[in-house]
């Protein structure tokens, strides 16, 4: 094992900790106190983002009742590179958006197009003249729904009541908030940063209420539960025969991991039969993920994990050689009837065990705890037939409309994240059991 792998479980778990999280909110709080400043978080919002108009719905009232002063931040224009496939990205988003206004009795169209982006930038330099007044919350709703509405008459008249800012003014200060963002470290609009830490879209508003609560604010629970979508209720009647639940899953993706066990539960409740389909991560893919990137997923995977009882931190990263050697594996563990004990044992062992997969003591731990025989199964690191069945994965994964993991597919829906479990359980109640058979082999 290298010197950077024997480190790597010991860094990733002290980033990781609940202690230097309790850590860092004191440290903060100190200083806001020393300083004399208020209670405040900050709001990265875009017009054009769906995630941003419905965080926007809920925040007012979060606000209120937790006397949180939250200052917004208007944005526009974001870092590409940030965005593998960024048309999918926006176009799963929009349906995603869809669904979670439902199931969370907020507002946006069922069958919103994505804005003109002339109108986003005339809607936005609209909502940036008013970014420090009172009325920005009402404005910036009514913008966002005229805009994803497609109401161009009341999109132009609230434009004219209100005015502009200047349109070379407000380009470069788009500009500059794209760059002084990503410094900040993070990418995602949509987002709350609170005492150093970063909340993104509804589903990390449970993580912000508790911990305001330790703070002994709120006088009490905050009563909406924006996180009821990570969580199936389990207790509806099986799903109809025939009934499949599709899993993309990645090897180097914690938020895999995250769902692997859950999603297990949630096929064996309701009886349905839950294939995985490996495909390899995205950096193996030829896409980039920067550090800003990587750091959040790290510690928002972390704080995931505690909060679903799922062992995390010591992590030794298996991008490259690890991956390919786990992969390598899937269908000799398929082949013995044990994936889901492969996949559970491996990332297991990655994300919380410190294990290097890379290495053989490493992989021979991981085959041995999924009860795969380390004899026969280390012949297999030597065949290729993996690398044409993940591509056959990613292939479908990109068929049903989605291009990163946890992706879940269930007839023609794909829904993407291990925070849409509850939506999961939904599709299976009204699933058409019909799916596009496996890939050829």
């Amino acid at each position: 094992m290298s010197l950077k792998h024997a480190l790597m479980p010991f860094a990733a778990g002290l980033i990781t900790s609940p202690a230097r999280q309790r850590w860092r909110h004191r440290l903060a709080d100190w200083r806001r106190r020393l300083a004399g400043r208020p209670r405040q978080a900050t709001f990265y919002f875009r017009l054009d983002d769906p995630y941003s108009w419905l965080l926007a719905q809920a925040l007012p009232a979060f606000s209120n009742h937790f006397a949180l002063a939250i200052r917004p931040r208007v944005l526009l224009y974001l870092d590409r590179q940030m965005y593998p496939e960024p048309e999918m990205l926006e176009q799963l988003a929009i349906e995603d958006a869809a669904r979670l206004a439902r199931f969370h009795g907020l507002r946006f169209p069922g069958h919103a197009q994505r804005p003109d982006p002339r109108a986003c930038l005339a809607a936005t330099r609209c909502l940036l003249r008013h970014e420090g007044d009172e009325r920005f919350w009402s404005l910036a709703h009514a913008l966002a729904g005229a805009l994803w509405e497609g109401d161009h008459e009341r999109l132009a008249n609230l434009i004219a009541e209100h005015g502009q800012q200047p349109e070379d003014q407000a380009r470069l200060a788009l500009e500059a908030r794209r760059d002084q963002f990503i410094e900040d470290g993070h990418y995602l609009s949509a987002t709350l940063h609170y005492q150093g830490e970063w909340y993104w879209s509804l589903e990390r508003l449970d993580h912000l209420a508790r911990q305001l609560e330790h703070q002994g604010l709120g006088g009490g629970a905050w009563p909406l539960d924006y996180g009821a979508a990570k969580r199936p209720r389990l207790d509806r009647p099986p799903a109809a025969p025939g009934t499949r639940l599709v899993l993309y899953f990645s090897f180097r993706s914690p938020y895999s991991y995250l769902a692997l066990q859950r999603a297990c539960a949630l096929a064996d409740h309701y009886r349905v039969a839950l294939e995985f389909r490996p495909v390899l991560p995205m950096v193996m893919r030829g896409l980039a993920v920067p550090r800003a990137k990587r750091f959040y997923i790290l510690t928002d995977a972390a704080r995931e994990a505690r909060l679903h009882g799922v062992p995390f931190g010591r992590v030794c990263d298996p991008v490259g050689r690890g991956v390919e050697r786990c992969m390598a594996l899937w269908p000799f563990a398929e082949k013995e009837g044990r994936l889901r004990e492969w996949l559970l044992a491996a990332a297991t062992g990655i994300w919380s065990q410190g294990v290097d997969a890379a290495s053989d003591a490493g992989l021979k731990r991981l085959a041995e705890n999924a009860g795969l025989d380390w004899n026969r199964a280390r012949r297999w690191l030597d065949d290729d037939q993996w690398r044409q069945l993940a591509q056959a994965n990613r292939d479908a994964m990109m068929a049903a409309g989605s291009w990163g993991v946890p992706t879940f597919q269930i007839g023609d829906t794909a829904l993407w994240g291990q925070d849409r479990l509850a939506l999961v359980e939904q599709a299976l109640q009204n699933s058409d059991p019909a799916l596009p058979e496996r890939p050829a082999e």
